[in-house]
This record gives structure tokens, C-alpha cells and sequence, in this order.
């Protein structure tokens, strides 16, 4: 039943689109509202990447720390700790990749 709903719906939507003059997600550009906010709002997105990307590298070197100081002092709880980090760290770094690219997917290309 559940299946057979999607599959309608998808008919449905596929039909209407296909008949219709819109266009596609991809070729509308998200805009800021004016030109002062156009700025602010780059920077702002500019500032967010950079901070992710340091939060990232730290993260890392953090995590890596933690592992050889545990192994050197023997304490398997801090090297436990930083390898759980650096697993994290490194799924945050693909989120932020994945998520990146699909934010560029909505937004278009060539705006």
C-alpha cells in the first residue's frame, strides 16, 4: 500500500513537472536580498567554512595527541578516547565535505 502510494505520487509529480514551463531547481541562483546583504552574507559563509575547516585540523591533532600520550603513559582509556576522536574527526570532515558539495547543488552553478 505504502509503495504504491510513492509510486503514484511520483507519476503524479514527474507528470506535472514535465508539462509545465517551470524551471529546474538547479538553474535558480540563491540571492541574498540586496547588495549590502550580499556581502555580509559571503563573509559570513566565508568565516563559518573557515572556523569548520580549523575546528577539523584541531580536532585531529587533539585526537592524535591523545592516542600517543596514552600510549606512552600506558593509560588505555586516553588512547581509547583519542582514537574514538579521530574517528569523529574524520566523519565531521566528510559531513562537511558531503554537505558542502550538496549545498552547492541547490544553490546552481554559474550564479
Amino acid at each position: 500500500m505504502f509503495i504504491e502510494t510513492i509510486s503514484e505520487v511520483a507519476t503524479q509529480m514527474t507528470a506535472l513537472v514535465s508539462h509545465s514551463n517551470l524551471q529546474a531547481a538547479g538553474d535558480v541562483c540563491a540571492k541574498a536580498p540586496s547588495q549590502e546583504a550580499e556581502g555580509f552574507a559571503k563573509d559570513v559563509v566565508g568565516w563559518v567554512k573557515w572556523g569548520v575547516i580549523w575546528l577539523i585540523i584541531g580536532a585531529g591533532f587533539a585526537s592524535a595527541g591523545l592516542m600517543v600520550g596514552g600510549k606512552i603513559s600506558q593509560s588505555g582509556r586516553a588512547a581509547q578516547i583519542g582514537s574514538s576522536g579521530m574517528f569523529w574527526t574524520v566523519i565531521g570532515a566528510i559531513a562537511f565535505a558531503v554537505i558542502y558539495g550538496i549545498l552547492n547543488g541547490i544553490v546552481g552553478s554559474g550564479c
